[in-house]
């Protein structure tokens, strides 16, 4: 899941529930994240400094590799997420990243 760090997407409020957050906030991204289960390739990640209306084209790369490895069993692409060294892990484009595998 990704979402970016701007006000449209994360409004940085104390209390989601009772203030409009943004389209997907940090605190929401947690705990959908949080909700599913470890069995899943699972990885949250926030564009840094992006807004919403931005996300279509700032996570087209990330986006292609997820569809390649899942869909074509692309080891390669899977190199963008997969383990200690993963691509994405190094990008300073991209923060609040966190993953399980």
């Amino acid at each position: 899941m990704s979402a970016g760090t701007g006000e449209s997407d994360d409004r940085v409020v104390e209390d989601i529930t009772n203030e409009f957050g943004g389209v997907a906030p940090l605190s929401s991204l947690i705990e959908n994240y949080n909700n599913m289960t470890n069995d899943v390739f699972k990885i949250r990640a926030r564009v840094t400094g992006a807004e919403h209306q931005d996300m279509l084209n700032r996570t087209d790369g990330y986006m292609t590799a997820w569809m390649l490895y899942h869909l074509q069993n692309d080891e390669e692409a899977g190199k963008s997420f997969i383990g200690d060294n993963a691509e994405i892990l190094s990008n300073a484009n991209w923060q609040d990243i966190e993953k399980n595998n």
